[in-house]
């Protein structure tokens, strides 16, 4: 039972007019719960998202600093945001292409008659309230001014940001196993915005946003194999121009020869299920050169090792099998 943190608020700040949400991020906001949010002692409304987010709704406040209070049983935290005369927006950035519905807050929106996203009208806008619009952003490019017109007067200019589409070039490994697997990492351009990515239409494990260039990735557990799209969506769009494999386990049935020189050289014949996409072979741990047969066959040839009995392992996207001591080293004669 600790005091609630807070990390940051987005956005930093709004228009005196109120009535947009402000996502706060912290911790302990369930633990006990959070009792009241405050915007410079007026309370707002909110909703407890999660134990480390809350979204409230910033109440009306004449144009300046002010401190924003989380308090449960424990304690309070504390944060800043501004208020302005200007619109406040929500998002703040959308796709190139257009179709992105912005919420729009300001004082003396009464009666607008347009909205402008640099020199282009919106493609459509709604009048919710005197201080709320929500308007369809146009095709457009770069940073450009979100203005609204009412009863002949501009209001204060805010920023819109449009995001290049993303593009997605490449993904390594291209296979996996079917339970969860490590990470993959996804290459491209245009990435930065990541807001999502999923394996045949299920979120990844996790991914994070390495550069504008890169992404990793880790895939869902999936329960039958095979090929699934995957799509990473940004701000600016979606790119689901790639596909990621998931193989099934190997398994080992028997080997033969079973037993060969210390010397090493010998060539043996694996037999199994799900070998196609083998990628390596190992006796006693020490790597073999082998050849794809196909899916119930693979060929080796033994590494040098002491005599003795030693594990054989065959390794795919799918994971690893072990066959223990399945092949067994022999001096050769006057050794």
């Amino acid at each position: 039972m600790v005091a609630p943190t807070i990390t940051s608020l987005s956005p930093l700040s709004g228009t005196t007019a109120g009535g947009n949400p402000v996502v706060l991020k912290g911790k302990n906001f369930n633990t006990p719960a959070v009792t009241s949010v405050t915007f410079d002692g007026n309370s707002a409304t909110f909703t407890i998202n999660s134990d480390e987010q809350i979204t409230a709704t910033a109440p009306t406040h004449s144009a300046g600093s002010v401190t924003v209070t989380v308090t449960n049983a424990n304690g309070s935290a504390t944060a800043g945001y501004s208020y302005g005369s200007g619109l406040t927006l929500s998002p703040t950035q959308g796709p190139t292409g257009g179709g992105t519905v912005v919420d729009i807050y300001g004082m003396g929106l009464a009666g607008a008659n347009s909205v402008l996203f640099g020199c282009t009208a919106a493609r459509s806008f709604t009048q919710l309230s005197a201080t709320h619009l929500q308007a369809v952003s146009p095709a457009g490019g770069g940073e450009v001014h979100v203005v609204v017109m009412a009863k002949g007067t501009a209001s204060a200019p805010a920023y819109f940001y449009y995001i290049p589409a993303p593009f997605t070039s490449g993904i390594n490994p291209v296979a996996g196993p079917l339970a969860r697997g490590t990470a993959v990492t996804i290459t491209g351009q245009n990435l930065y915005t990541t807001t999502a990515v999923t394996f045949g239409g299920i979120p990844a494990t996790s991914f994070a946003v390495v550069s504008d260039s890169q992404v990793t990735a880790v895939p869902p557990a999936r329960a039958a194999p095979g090929s699934v799209q995957v799509k990473v969506t940004t701000a600016g769009g979606v790119a689901g121009n790639l596909s990621f494999t998931y193989d099934t386990t190997p398994t080992i049935s028997g080997l033969s020869p079973s037993s060969g020189s210390t010397n090493g050289g010998d060539t043996i014949t694996i037999n199994g299920t799900n070998l196609a996409d083998t990628k390596a072979v190992t006796f006693g741990g020490n790597p073999a050169h082998f050849g794809v047969i196909d899916s119930n066959t693979v060929t080796a040839i033994t590494p040098p090792s002491p005599a003795g009995p030693a594990d054989m392992t065959v390794t795919t996207p799918g994971g690893t099998a072990t066959d223990p001591g399945a092949f067994t080293y022999q001096a050769p004669p006057g050794g």
